[in-house]
């Protein structure tokens, strides 16, 4: 009996002390985030990795960051100077409250946006987007992973920094979703964050790795001075929206044009040569998550019509280089790429009003689009298999 109530007495006394610890970590935390949240800008190197789901590749890129805070700003939260740059890229994109300019500093062009008028190339839902999401702008969303049980939100202590372990709740197809966020508490300050998710057999990885971090030694004035003094020389344009039509791809009914190619054995390739085929092309490249996302039902969709005249290429204008190239092997090979691949230059790409990617078309044997899809479809074999029907009567 006795040794009985000298165990509870133990479990009780590691019970209240893992209680303590955990109210003490969780203490240290919040102070450090109210501390992380005083500072009015900061600037750091980035480094990020990311790995998507079905793609094969890790992608890593490098960019610098100044962020300054503006609570009246509702677009952003402040100030934006954002500067990506490696061997194929050297762009800044900067926003000043008033204005969104992208700066090119290999062509010495500035293109300045309208904040207020939707912006094709912002800081939201895009790549670059993600780069930024180290939540100096968006500090509150700390505490809700704390606070918010359905996160489940675990903290944990080493050598080098306190860390914030997140679980998201399990979508249809995604599971296993988790995000880490490590602060150095030496210096309030966020230096790493990682993100998981499984998609069946597949997973995304997400990695930023924050350094060189310094608070408060930009203002807004800064910014500005840096920009005017930058682009002395460059040459300014006012970005123009397109109209409606000119973001469609051709239209069913619209006469292609011809044009050449080259498969990537470098045999060469004439769309005339097909004439007497139907004909399927993808605008497609190597780094689009979308146009990945859509080879499985493009392989369906070659292995089910190759025997009835119906010829498929895989369009690619942008993996053109003699690297590029070379790295697309390999590639097609790990992906199981079915259909051929055909090289060719952007004039081809303009000619068929390509704005973006995937881009699908199916030409009929006069040489018009039959059907145009821009962008991915989970329906899209279904959508073939209804077109092809009627072609092949």
């Amino acid at each position: 009996m006795k040794s009985k109530i000298i165990s509870i007495f133990i479990l009780t006394f590691l019970i209240s002390n893992c209680k303590k610890e955990n109210l003490s970590l969780e203490n240290n935390l919040r102070n450090l985030i109210f501390n992380f949240s005083e500072n009015t800008s900061i600037s750091y190197s980035l480094d990020y990795k990311m790995k998507y789901f079905d793609y094969p590749d890790t992608i890593n890129t490098k960019s610098s960051e100044i962020i300054i805070r503006e609570k009246s700003d509702s677009l952003f939260g402040g100030y934006i100077w954002h500067h990506r740059k490696d061997s194929t890229t050297d762009y800044i994109k900067y926003y000043d409250l008033t204005s969104f300019y992208i700066i090119d500093n290999k062509t010495k062009k500035v293109t300045r946006f309208n904040p207020k008028e939707p912006i094709p190339y912002g800081f939201t839902g895009n790549f670059d987007g993600d780069l930024l999401n180290t939540y100096f702008l968006k500090y509150n969303g700390l505490y809700k992973f704390i606070e918010d049980s359905i996160y489940n939100a675990k903290i944990s202590k080493n050598k080098e920094s306190l860390s914030l372990k997140v679980f998201h709740p399990d979508e249809v197809d995604v599971k296993n979703k988790w995000k880490e966020i490590y602060f150095d508490d030496t210096k309030n300050a966020i230096n790493k964050i990682v993100f998981r998710a499984e998609l069946d057999s597949l997973y995304q990885y997400n990695e930023w790795n924050l350094s060189a971090i310094k608070f408060n030694n930009y203002t807004a004035k800064d910014l500005a001075d840096k920009f005017v003094l930058l682009t002395k020389n460059y040459e300014f344009t006012e970005y123009q929206s397109p109209s409606k039509e000119e973001n469609l791809p051709l239209l069913k009914g619209q006469k292609v044009t011809n044009f050449k190619g080259e498969f990537l054995n470098k045999n060469n390739f004439v769309l005339s040569d097909f004439y007497d085929n139907i004909i399927i092309l993808d605008f497609w490249y190597k780094n689009c998550p979308p146009c990945i996302k859509s080879i499985p039902q493009l392989n369906n969709i070659y292995k089910k019509y190759k025997s009835k005249n119906i010829k498929l290429f895989g369009i690619n204008d942008v993996d053109v280089d003699s690297i590029s190239r070379e790295n697309l092997l390999p590639f097609i090979k790990n992906m199981k790429i079915m259909y051929p691949t055909i090289i060719v230059n952007q004039t081809v790409s303009n000619n068929f009003k390509v704005k973006g990617y995937p881009t699908f078309y199916i030409i009929n044997k006069k040489g018009e689009v039959q059907y145009s899809k821009l962008g991915y479809s989970e329906f899209l074999e279904k959508e073939v298999d209804s077109v092809l029907k009627q072609l092949l009567k």
